[in-house]
């Protein structure tokens, strides 16, 4: 099955559509689920990599989850700060066996990352950029969390780079939204390694699934509108590492509460500055009925793609009660 489109959005209502109507019933270990097999997605332009629905409108938990992944961390404390249901998955409640980070930028011979970028400025039309997750390893004892990813592909075709994920298993709801934000945003992160252009996104899944307890909330999904998609901006020109260094050096002194009022704007160029105050938003969002430091957080935001996230976490401006971060949004139908 192929289904492409052009932002998250559209994406997901393509697969739950498909699911709901198509998919076949499994009863794996963690619950009943219907299926969808050997599924190719394809999302063309990468940077529409958030959902603008009520529902999966997610960015503080991805955000999180990609800084994890970027620190090279496997620290079930890092997570949890962004995604608490994280201890779910951990074997002794302090790490995560099955986390990216350090498979993609550990020591040798897991510094993946650098070493696909170095392959592709050598050797442009190389097949061979290839980063690993899933390993025969992982299948040696059992762990409450392996990798659901088995490899992510880069070819630089057409003076742009494409991408292509290879995933065994894949959760439509909870899993999806993540995966696509991540896995674009290292897409970006290596193109401007490279100095080119992004090209396509596609996911291929060997199972693509629903779990049973997901089902009306997909239901509700199809019935919703959401607002005119949006990308997220570019990210600017030349050796992004630096910054992405900052960036993670910064969400350490967040959460561990160090920060206090520094505006990251006098230290970061703006795109940059802009994700490390939605990370002291969302350390602002757990202090309850902290509205009044969120506000002022938020008028540092540059780029207003982001204002929306921000609105409809905490019902900024309303006498509502305020969402946690921890929450999922609640769907709202027409």
């Amino acid at each position: 099955m192929y289904l492409a489109a052009n932002s998250l959005d559209d994406l997901l209502f393509k697969v739950y559509k498909q699911i709901l109507a198509r998919g076949t019933l499994i009863k794996p270990s963690k619950g009943s689920a219907r299926e969808i097999r050997g599924v190719l997605l394809k999302l063309s332009a990468p940077r529409v990599r958030l959902s603008r629905s009520e529902s999966r409108g997610l960015l503080f938990s991805c955000l999180g989850e990609l800084l994890w992944i970027l620190a090279g961390s496997d620290r079930l404390n890092f997570i949890q700060h962004y995604i608490p249901r994280y201890s779910d998955f951990s074997d002794d409640k302090e790490t995560v066996y099955g986390a990216y980070g350090p498979r993609l930028f550990g020591d040798t011979p897991n510094d993946q990352i650098c070493r696909v970028i170095q392959l592709l400025k050598d050797k442009r039309d190389s097949r061979q950029a290839v980063l690993q997750l899933f390993d025969r390893n992982d299948t040696l004892e059992p762990h409450l969390d392996v990798p659901c990813t088995c490899t992510l592909q880069f070819l630089v075709r057409g003076g742009r780079l494409h991408m292509l994920t290879s995933m065994r298993s894949n959760d439509a709801w909870l899993g999806l939204p993540h995966d696509v934000f991540t896995f674009t945003m290292l897409q970006e992160l290596i193109a401007r390694s490279l100095d080119i252009k992004l090209g396509e996104y596609k996911h291929m899944v060997g199972s693509l699934h629903l779990y049973d307890k997901h089902r009306d909330k997909a239901s509700r999904f199809l019935n919703e509108g959401w607002q005119v998609n949006r990308p997220m901006p570019s990210m600017p020109k030349g050796d992004p590492w630096p910054a992405v260094k900052n960036l993670i050096n910064f969400e350490e002194s967040v959460r561990a509460g160090r920060i206090g009022a520094k505006d990251p704007h006098e230290i970061m160029s703006p795109y940059w500055a802009d994700l490390a105050t939605l990370l002291m938003i969302h350390k602002a969002g757990l202090v309850q009925n902290n509205q009044p430091e969120i506000k002022r957080l938020k008028r540092r935001i540059q780029d207003e793609v982001y204002s929306t996230y921000i609105k409809r976490q905490f019902k900024l401006g309303s006498d509502k009660e305020q969402l946690s971060f921890f929450d999922e949004p609640k769907t709202l139908t027409k």
